[in-house]
């Protein structure tokens, strides 16, 4: 395991010398803009670099895996729809078009919530496990797409959830999930550096932020939700507490306003701790921690009683939608 993840960090942070290079060369370019923090053009597509490291490394750890098809399905799509918009700028009803057939598609071949449970039983879903999958898959890419306005913003918090994805796999009995969240959180941190530096940064792009927000919400699908044991599936969604609610905010916030959903503003939550003072380093530090601290719960709530988990659950989902109101709510529409 170790190997693997060493392999997985290395492999990530030098491919990322050349996709930048690349990057650079074919003019894949971030510009600045009203909504932009930086300052000058900027290569995007830094999550060439971790879908190659990511796809290439949990092949050859775990071989083919049929429970994995419709996660490797869903992901390439992914990234393919990120790549054409990082290059050519897709209008988000495409985007969202695009991001419907590779959800489509990763439920076709198999990744599917299919059943819930509670009180020592289980009780399987149906017809309802396609809407719920569905929305869950899109929402989540979403999210973390959503969230990526800073350096390190959605690489570090999806690294953060990642590893408590796997740490939560590994106590439900699904190393092979464990494995693949634990490859996806090296080679995330393996371009993080590049992400942070001031010389030759480069952003993560749509490329990075779709498949790394699809690959979540997959990763959790199938090390969480598949398995038959009370109030577990909650894990996921404390774990991504901050990126949902932003989400929900941020659909609020822009139908109040007359605006369309998929139009880019600065009412998030990044932009929200910008307006109160933080600096950029102090803003993602800040939600780093609390991202952390939300994985701690998530794991604890996977060793409480029903009762006690579903109690913990309330009062932490309660906690970050109270906080993220009163943040929106400080909005001044742009």
């Amino acid at each position: 395991m170790i190997s693997i993840l060493l392999i997985s960090f290395v492999a990530s942070y030098i491919l990322c010398f050349i996709t930048r290079a690349l990057l650079v060369r074919f003019n894949v370019l971030a510009h600045p803009g009203e909504r932009k923090v930086h300052k000058m053009a900027i290569p995007q597509g830094g999550g060439i670099a971790i879908f190659l490291v990511v796809m290439a490394t949990s092949l050859a750890a775990l071989g083919y895996n049929s429970d994995f098809l419709g996660f490797y399905v869903g992901a390439t799509l992914m990234f393919l729809m990120g790549l054409v918009d990082d290059i050519f700028d897709v209008r988000a009803r495409y985007k969202l078009l695009g991001q419907i057939i590779a959800v489509g598609l990763a439920m076709y071949f198999g990744l599917r919530i299919e059943f819930v449970t509670g009180n020592d039983s289980v009780i399987h879903i149906g017809i309802l496990s396609i809407p719920l999958t569905f929305f869950w898959l899109l929402g989540i890419t979403n999210a973390i797409n959503l969230i990526d306005g800073l350096d390190g913003l959605s690489g570090g918090v999806g690294s953060i959830v990642a590893v408590v994805l796997g740490i939560v796999a590994l106590g439900q009995g699904r190393q092979e999930v464990a494995i693949v969240a634990f490859i996806l959180a090296a080679a995330t941190v393996g371009f993080l550096p590049h992400n942070f530096s001031k010389k030759r940064k480069m952003f993560i792009g749509d490329t990075g932020s779709q498949f790394l927000g699809f690959s979540l919400a997959a990763l959790s699908i199938l090390g969480v939700t598949k398995v038959a044991a009370t109030f577990v599936m909650l894990a996921p969604i404390m774990i991504l507490a901050i990126p949902i609610f932003d989400t929900l905010f941020a659909i609020i916030r822009r139908a109040k306003n007359g605006k369309k959903i998929f139009i880019a503003d600065r009412g998030h939550l990044h932009h929200r701790l910008l307006d109160l003072g933080f600096t950029e380093r102090k803003a993602v530090t800040f939600i780093y921690y609390v991202t952390i601290l939300l994985g701690f719960v998530a794991v604890l709530s996977t060793k409480l009683p029903p009762r006690s988990s579903l109690v913990l659950f309330a009062l932490t989902v309660g906690m970050i939608a109270a906080i993220s109101l009163m943040l929106s709510r400080q909005h001044k529409p742009s």
